[in-house]
């Protein structure tokens, strides 16, 4: 179960409690999560203020990628997945039914403790998000691999093998 305490360095002390709305990034409300009759979350709320750096710890099991997965709605892909309550991304019910769902994900992103490539190409991997948008542009493409792999310290290591399987790639490599 996850443990909500909030704490920040002694420079910067924030009432999450009492955090106004414009410096609100996320506002979880009594949220529950049931996979069929289990209940997987307890009656999380919660405030994570904007621009701020947001960790969530605990021992395995406890949750944390199972509240992650609420927050990009991964878990609507889980047919036995029920979620009560409510969660608010600058203001907006991410959970109502005119939320561009894709748009949600490109904004919350998670990196898997074990990675999960496309059986595709080091390169087809890194422009899969572009090729869903509908970007077609090789130039766009080459540069976007390029940005993305040195943004990544990894351009340097597989600058040579783009056409390469991605699960060629370490464990570290892949996240």
């Amino acid at each position: 179960m996850i443990s909500v305490n909030p704490s920040t360095s002694n420079l910067e002390k924030l009432d999450l409690h009492n955090l106004p709305a414009e410096q609100t990034a996320l506002d979880i409300k009594n949220l529950n999560l049931y996979y069929g009759q289990d209940q997987a979350l307890h009656d999380i709320s919660m405030r994570i203020p904007n621009n701020r750096v947001t960790a969530f710890i605990g021992p395995s099991g406890c949750g944390k990628s199972t509240l992650l997965r609420c927050i990009n709605r991964m878990n609507d892909l889980v047919e036995i997945c029920h979620i009560d309550g409510q969660i608010d991304m600058h203001g907006h019910n991410i959970y109502d039914k005119n939320v561009d769902v894709a748009a949600l994900r490109r904004r919350v992103g998670m990196v898997f403790q074990r990675p999960n490539p496309f059986p595709k190409s080091i390169y087809e991997n890194v422009v899969y998000g572009l090729r869903l948008q509908g970007v077609k542009d090789k130039r766009v493409l080459d540069e976007a691999v390029e940005t993305s792999l040195r943004g990544a310290a990894l351009w340097d290591e597989v600058k040579d093998r783009l056409n390469a399987s991605a699960f060629s790639l370490s464990g570290g490599q892949q996240q």
